[in-house]
């Protein structure tokens, strides 16, 4: 029987192997269930794990989980020959940091409409500031900017 070559493999199969060879060699991979589906439509691949210890994996923020997808993306780059998309979500995190953050843009858009006056929100990480933006995008009554630079880039809500 022939064996496939690397350019055969399929790449779900060794995103799957890469991930669990990174959480083996960082220690943390007893314990870890992990399910790896393509979304085709996203050219997307969804890396979902279930973990006994999601602080270890999450961080403050989502800051080791943001690291981990970078060093499991730069990996994956060199076995595949190519840049691969791919989100790591540990625990549904990645949806309950959403959540947090629409609640604080909502928060922070009472605040400007009752005030009149623009409203900075805390320092965020580019993929955070970039759901709160999509998130008031079609709000009749404000809109987003972006200041500051590097780890104190915020989002500014601003009356229209």
């Amino acid at each position: 029987m022939a064996t496939k070559t690397k350019k055969q493999e399929d790449p779900s199969l060794i995103v799957r192997e890469t991930t669990e060879e990174l959480l083996k060699q960082l220690g943390i991979l007893e314990g870890n269930t992990i399910e790896c589906r393509y979304l085709p439509d996203q050219d997307l691949h969804q890396i979902l794990i279930q973990s006994t210890q999601p602080a270890l994996l999450i961080g403050y923020h989502g800051e080791t989980l943001s690291s981990l997808q970078l060093i499991l993306g730069q990996h994956l780059r060199s076995r595949l020959q190519g840049w691969v998309n791919l989100s790591l979500n540990v625990n549904d995190y990645r949806e309950r940091r959403e959540t947090s953050l629409t609640a604080l843009a909502d928060s922070a858009v009472a605040q400007v409409l009752s005030t009149g006056q623009p409203h900075s929100l805390p320092p965020l990480p580019a993929n955070e500031r970039r759901i709160i933006h999509m998130y008031l995008a079609d709000h009749p009554q404000v809109v987003t900017s972006s200041e500051g630079q590097g780890r104190s880039r915020c989002v500014i809500i601003s009356p229209k």
